[in-house]
């Protein structure tokens, strides 16, 4: 798969960004298909596999004995664990409606699914309707382009303004929520497209683009080398 990110999925993202914060041996390997549950990543361990990113990384930092959210106070768990739920439940669909349904044919620029155009048209077709319908039940989709632009917008504010000047979320410590806003962050920053969130982050949240930059240097030191 041709990209511009070591992964195009946020949560694939996540996780992988989970394991480098925590050090754990992991082997990345490219898959176009999904989970039992229809879903991406999932991860084989112990000859099982695991579905889903939240409960990947809740069953290896049991496994592993990590903490999600070390060195913060309950109150502040709870904040991390609110955001989490707004970028994967809400924001992340802001970035899936404008790349796959309304500007599918730029998006393509940016990813190849297979060397065949006719089987990436197919993807592509595939995705994008799935995405339109999958939005739609979940309510998102009902609204105008501009509102849910609108959304992620106001979250990216949201996420800025708690961020302010800590060097990670929740203060002097990374926590599974770093992990969570970079794989969502960097399908903005790091993607040449004209999403209306970067422009926001470019002309009100420039700290948002120093804390992927941050967590890039620290934890990703071989970003460009991922890249195809």
């Amino acid at each position: 798969m041709t990209r511009c990110l070591p992964n195009m999925s946020p949560f694939a993202m996540k996780l992988e960004m989970w394991l480098r914060m925590n050090d754990i041996p992991h082997e990345v390997i490219d898959h176009i298909g999904f989970s039992r549950k229809k879903q991406s990543p999932f991860v084989m361990f112990n000859e099982e596999e695991i579905p889903d990113s939240n409960f990947i990384v809740e069953t290896l930092a049991t496994y592993f004995n990590k903490e999600l959210y070390p060195s913060v106070s309950p109150e502040l768990k709870a904040v991390g664990i609110s955001f989490l739920k707004m970028v994967e439940e809400n924001s992340i669909w802001t970035i899936f409606l404008y790349r796959h349904v309304h500007h599918q044919a730029d998006y393509k620029k940016y990813v190849r699914y297979n060397e065949v155009d006719e089987v990436n048209e197919a993807i592509g077709a595939d995705i994008g309707n799935n995405l339109k319908d999958r939005a739609w039940k979940h309510g998102i989709g009902r609204h105008s382009n501009e509102e849910i632009y609108k959304i992620g917008c106001d979250d990216v504010r949201a996420i800025s303004n708690f961020l302010g000047t800590k060097t990670y979320f929740l203060g002097d410590f990374p926590t599974l929520i770093d992990c969570t806003l970079f794989g969502f962050l960097t399908q903005i920053t790091c993607v040449p497209m004209d999403f209306p969130m970067m422009q926001v982050i470019r002309e009100e949240c420039p700290n948002i683009l120093d804390y992927v930059d941050r967590l890039k240097v620290q934890f990703w030191p071989h970003w460009d080398d991922q890249k195809i």
